[in-house]
């Protein structure tokens, strides 16, 4: 998620599931998110050769994991998702918070997920 952007900022904000992803779902309610990466400039013939590169990045996602990914549809808040969260497993509002933050954090940094201000997807 952006720095510098406050708080309240952050939890008005709407993530979105990456239209590039690829997301193969489990028997057990759990998936596998695939992003397709870009070769590197560098690494042509006959370096290539020698370092293997992945066309995609992968993580696992496990349930809670996926029932968060879900919820990023595009129209929800991050804190509608915290909300939904909390009452889905019992939890409190904080409690919910700190694990949905640092998942959404890592959904983020690993280009499965992008983040828009709220005002960004009204317009």
């Amino acid at each position: 998620m952006a720095e510098g952007m406050s708080a309240i900022e952050i939890l008005e904000s709407v993530p979105l599931v990456n239209q590039a992803v690829e997301i193969d779902k489990g028997n057990s309610g759990g998936a596998i998110a695939r992003v397709p990466m870009k070769q590197p400039r560098y690494l042509v013939p006959p370096l290539s050769w020698l370092l293997p590169f992945s066309k995609t990045r992968q993580l696992r996602l496990d349930q809670m994991g996926m029932a968060i990914l879900d919820l990023c549809d595009g129209n929800s808040s991050i804190e509608t998702i915290i909300e939904r969260f909390a009452v889905d497993n019992k939890l409190s509002y904080r409690e919910a918070q700190i694990p949905v933050m640092k998942f959404m954090r890592i959904l983020t940094e690993r280009g499965i997920v992008v983040v828009t201000k709220a005002s960004e997807q009204e317009s």
